[in-house]
């Protein structure tokens, strides 16, 4: 990223820190036109790859360590559009404490492909808070980001 747009997206996270719960700021994301745009929650899934427009991103939500990546308090989905962006809905979302799991359903068949040997995901998975494990799975208390009526979720989903 050129140093003048760090400090663009820099400027606008400091400007929307109280509202925005981020998962991390890779990318050149509008966060006034996302948040001026609804009346309640969301979730942004930004690609850092060429993504084609209509793919499906996936979006599990864990209200707890123990249900994390085990029984999500809720799905949503939405659609990459052209920019690589999916806006996900997080309406009837309850302010709180949340950790996200997101990804790209590539092939389109609603669930995430795994490897045979090791399990390892083989389509694009991205947590909150920018967490990237290295072995095993993360943890709650590190994906987890407050989520309130005006927050937009930032996820960046890497190849």
């Amino acid at each position: 990223m050129s140093g003048l747009k760090s400090i663009v997206v820099a400027a606008i996270a400091a400007l929307w820190v109280s509202h925005v719960a981020f998962a991390d700021m890779a990318g050149p994301l509008n966060l006034f036109s996302i948040r001026a745009a609804y009346d309640h929650p969301v979730a942004a899934v930004q690609t850092t790859f060429d993504a084609e427009a209509g793919q499906a991103v996936r979006v599990s939500i864990y209200k707890s360590e123990d249900a994390f990546l085990q029984t999500a308090y809720s799905k949503r989905e939405g659609q990459i559009d052209a920019s690589g962006v999916a806006i996900v809905p997080l309406n009837n979302l309850a302010p709180g404490e949340y950790a996200f799991a997101a990804y790209l359903d590539e092939n389109g068949d609603g669930v995430l492909n795994r490897g045979k040997i090791l399990g390892r995901p083989k389509e694009p998975v991205a947590f909150s808070n920018g967490v990237k494990p290295k072995l095993g799975k993360p943890d709650f208390n590190d994906a987890k980001v407050t989520v309130e009526p005006d927050s937009v979720v930032v996820i960046t989903l890497d190849n």
